[in-house]
């Protein structure tokens, strides 16, 4: 079997997906991809629905929840509950983020400092408005350059 080379996507449950579109696009600045499958039809065949942004090179779905997602209690803002969505700004840009989420309105744990022999610099732990943890992180490591991309372009 062939290794998997990067990571291309990921997806995230959510219960209302304008909600989540006002949180991601209007908390953590991610911009609107494209939207799949709103035909009743679609849905009733059992179809996903969902909507893709974009933060950075980073593409994710949302989608609505096919059945009931239990939520954390409104206090607990660092966990994972099966999964913990994290995403990395330059050091140079923590602040503005802590900032941000402090401007929104949007409770969060942190700054947590991670240990320093470890690629994590600091960490701040919070919410989305369906109960999904996520993280923003600076990483130490950040001026390391990896290789490019393969180019996957055929034709």
């Amino acid at each position: 079997m062939a290794e998997a080379e990067t990571l291309s996507h990921s997806g995230i449950c959510v219960h209302d997906l304008k909600e989540a579109e006002d949180f991601y696009c209007g908390v953590l600045g991610a911009r609107l991809q494209g939207a799949v499958n709103f035909f009743t039809e679609d849905t009733l065949n059992g179809r996903s629905v969902h909507q893709a942004y974009a933060l950075g090179d980073f593409l994710f779905a949302v989608a609505l929840a096919p059945d009931f997602m239990p939520m954390p209690p409104d206090e607990q803002l660092k966990g994972a509950m099966g999964i913990r969505h994290a995403f990395t700004v330059e050091k140079a840009a923590f602040n503005q983020v802590i900032a941000g989420l402090k401007g929104k309105g949007v409770p969060f744990e942190g700054p947590v400092d991670h240990p320093e022999a470890g690629p994590f610099g600091q960490s701040v732990y919070f919410k989305d408005p369906s109960g999904n943890f996520l993280e923003i992180v600076w990483r130490r490591d950040e001026d390391v350059v990896y290789a490019a991309p393969p180019d996957l372009d055929v034709g």
